[in-house]
């Protein structure tokens, strides 16, 4: 899966692959974190992400999430 995933402080666009948007989703967590994963990414990146740091513009994939 490859989504385009826009900076919201600079504005650049830049295409990420699911393992970049885990990556982003389970950095800078304590030791007790659970991560997310394949199957729950869009939850964490909506609730941990969007809209602070970096705004989903397209998965590339419908209905997913």
């Amino acid at each position: 899966m490859k989504c385009r995933v826009q900076d919201i402080e600079t504005g650049q666009i830049n295409e990420w692959t699911l393992a970049q948007v885990l990556e982003e989703i389970n950095r800078d967590r304590s030791e007790e974190w659970e991560s997310y994963d394949e199957k729950d990414w869009r939850e964490g990146w909506d609730f941990w992400v969007e809209g602070d740091y970096y705004t989903l513009l397209d998965t590339g994939v419908e209905n997913v999430g």
